[in-house]
Formats: structure tokens, C-alpha cells, sequence
């Protein structure tokens, strides 16, 4: 139950917090989306490159998940809440010298402690969510529900369909023509896919 009302007084904490922080919402889209296709271009990498006829499928969806865990935990959500919390810092001291006052118990050094928390959380779901749904065919291919070459097609395409959505949504945000935002981040991760798969040609690693 304790658990239960601190979620609850978090979230309404989270809800207050463009009243004290107009750029808040910004940032933390910012985040998500930098993280989530930065995680994206990374699955579709493992993705491409641990491919192979033979491969493991258990094995390909675990590299994706872990590696959106490792990106998503560290850096997604520790790296930009300590980044974040530095800079609500800095600002809240530069108020408390401009008022000679110490600010330690009010609405702005709460909103110093929450807007970074905010910020990680939306960043580290970014990173992490898009990687679980690239790795959800190769899991199922190790269910026994389709084949590694299907898994394999399968996931590609849900990779470069959640960067054509990312590429929509930023649209959204910015009032910039839909369908150019959408194809832009689509040929960014077909780019990317085509990168990969031209290097592991070279080294020979295609079967």
C-alpha cells in the first residue's frame, strides 16, 4: 500500500510540474525521442549483424533487450537524471544567491529534486521499450511460433515502422510536414540497416 501511494503522489507531483517548469514537457520529449531511436538504430544494428540461418534466436532478442537495458538503465535513465539534476542545481543556487536566501524546503527545490527524476524516466522508456518490441519476433521465433528468417524480416520491419512513427510524432511536435518527418527518420534507420549489412558483407559475414 505504501508503494501504491507514493506512485500515486509522484504522478501528481509529475502532473504539477509544467506549472513551475514551462520547459519541463520539452525536455523530457526531447530525451525520449533521442533515446528511442538512438536504441532503435542500435537493435536494428545487433539485429542485422547476429543474423544468420544458423543463429540462435533466444540469443538475438536477449542482445537487443540487454543492450536497450544497458543504454536504457545507465545512460538513458542514471546518465540524463544526473545531467539534469546538475542543471536544476545550478539554478536553484543562482535563485537562492539572487535572494539571499536559502530556497531548501519550497516549491523550487522540489522541482529541483523532481524534474530530473521526470526527465530520466521519459528518456530511459525510450530507450528501453523500442528494443523489447525489435526483439519480440526473434523471442517468438524461439517459441517455436515462426522461423529465424521470418523472425528475422519481422523485426526489420518493426524497427524502421517504429522509426517512420517517431519521425510522424516529431511532426506532431513541431508542425513540420508529416509525411517528410516520417520518411526522413525511415531512411536514417534503412541508412543505418544498409550500413551494417555492407560491413558484414565485407568482412564475410553474410550466409
Amino acid at each position: 500500500m505504501k508503494l501504491l501511494e507514493w506512485i500515486k503522489r509522484l504522478v501528481r507531483d509529475f502532473r504539477s510540474l509544467p506549472r513551475y517548469s514551462r520547459d519541463v514537457r520539452s525536455i523530457a520529449r526531447r530525451m525520449f525521442v533521442t533515446n528511442a531511436f538512438d536504441s532503435l538504430l542500435a537493435s536494428l544494428g545487433v539485429s542485422v549483424g547476429g543474423y544468420a540461418s544458423t543463429a540462435d534466436p533466444k540469443l538475438l532478442g536477449l542482445s537487443i533487450v540487454g543492450g536497450g537495458l544497458a543504454m536504457g538503465l545507465f545512460s538513458g535513465v542514471i546518465g540524463v537524471y544526473l545531467s539534469e539534476r546538475a542543471e536544476r542545481l545550478r539554478e536553484l543556487r543562482e535563485i537562492e544567491r539572487s535572494m539571499a536566501r536559502s530556497l531548501e524546503g519550497t516549491v523550487y527545490a522540489e522541482m529541483a529534486r523532481l524534474i530530473p527524476i521526470y526527465v530520466a524516466l521519459w528518456s530511459g522508456l525510450g530507450a528501453v521499450a523500442f528494443p523489447v518490441l525489435v526483439a519480440l519476433p526473434y523471442f517468438a521465433s524461439a517459441a517455436g511460433l515462426a522461423g529465424i528468417r521470418t523472425a528475422y524480416y519481422v523485426s526489420l520491419s518493426v524497427g524502421t515502422a517504429l522509426s517512420a512513427l517517431l519521425g510522424y510524432y516529431l511532426a506532431i511536435v513541431s508542425g513540420e510536414n508529416k509525411l517528410v518527418s516520417t520518411l526522413r527518420l525511415l531512411a536514417l534507420a534503412i541508412g543505418g540497416v544498409i550500413a551494417v549489412y555492407l560491413m558484414k558483407l565485407l568482412v564475410g559475414g553474410v550466409p
